[in-house]
């Protein structure tokens, strides 16, 4: 049924249901191939190394499995498996050289434009990471133990360009300010790559299954590697906080839930047309944040451990 419903909604070709010798499953996986042929793999590897799901469950790499699985729910889901560090004050710093708003415009750019699609480890994890460091810290002062290094602010992480003082730029003023800036340099490419994610982040609206269908599938809690680490220097606040995040995941017993996913009805042409729609745009955007971490100076790939 899904693999005519496939077909009837064009997402599906002929050529694959013969090659696959009529297969459902080779046919399945020939559907999700032909899906993601035309976007540059480099580019998303530069984000992240991902496997893909396509089925009636969203596990990927989970030990546990439902017994039974709804025939009327498919899922396409992404999980990173290698994912990038990006180091962003060698950025702001060049940014600022340039105009001191220029590095809070592209900040602002960047987290506004990822958050709806693309799962991200940022400042926003690290609050609850340094009120621990800061009571512990408290703690073992009062305790009398010397040579102790009070935990750095994210604040401080951040650096001078994305001080309070330097607000971003006003949308109608960003195009001016990147045509002021050196044809051909690296803070103009920066900038005007940023300004695509953004137009495409904003050119589709997300759509994310029904909280009460993870409560279904995940009970018992779960967690999700990111795709991308957006820190501001090497073994900052993020970065500790990402470490000590990891370790509660590895230790936790806790299912790993994928870090994008997308369901739709099998029986319906249009719902399928619309699930992959989703899946295509969010490899859109992977390849496109792919496109712009690699003008970037100090982006890293991590292999996340199993």
């Amino acid at each position: 049924m899904l693999s005519r419903n496939l077909l009837l909604a064009g997402i599906g070709q002929p050529d694959d249901w013969e090659q696959s010798k009529r297969d459902p499953i080779g046919f399945m996986l020939r559907t999700v191939e032909g899906a993601t042929a035309a976007f540059n793999r480099k580019a998303i590897d530069a984000v992240a190394h991902v496997d893909i799901l396509f089925g009636t469950s969203p596990y990927i790499s989970s030990w546990h499995e439902r017994e039974y699985e709804n025939p009327d729910r498919v899922f396409l889901a992404a999980e990173a498996t290698h994912i990038s560090l990006v180091y962003l004050r060698p950025t702001l710093e060049l940014l600022g050289k340039a105009h001191p708003r220029l590095p809070a415009t592209f900040y602002r750019m960047l987290l506004e434009s990822l958050c709806p699609w693309i799962l991200v480890y940022d400042e926003s994890a690290c609050e609850a990471f340094y009120e621990w460091r800061m009571e512990s810290y408290q703690e073992a002062k009062e305790s009398g133990e010397e040579g102790l290094e009070k935990p750095q602010r994210i604040e401080t992480a951040k650096g001078p360009w994305l001080a309070k003082r330097f607000k971003p730029l006003p949308r109608t003023e960003i195009d001016l300010a990147i045509e002021s800036l050196k044809p051909g340099g690296r803070a103009r490419r920066i900038l005007k790559a940023a300004c695509r994610l953004q137009t495409l982040a904003k050119g589709r609206e997300r759509t994310r299954p029904y909280c009460d269908i993870w409560d279904e599938y995940y009970p018992n809690g779960s967690f999700s590697v990111p795709f991308t680490i957006l820190a501001f220097h090497e073994q900052d606040l993020v970065c500790q906080a990402f470490q000590s995040d990891e370790q509660d995941w590895m230790n936790g017993g806790e299912q790993q839930c994928p870090a994008f996913v997308t369901g739709f009805d099998p029986h319906n042409c249009e719902s399928i047309a619309a699930g992959f729609e989703e899946f295509r745009h969010f490899l859109r955007m992977m390849e496109t944040l792919g496109e712009l971490l690699e003008i970037l100076p100090d982006c890293d790939i991590l292999e996340e451990q199993k």
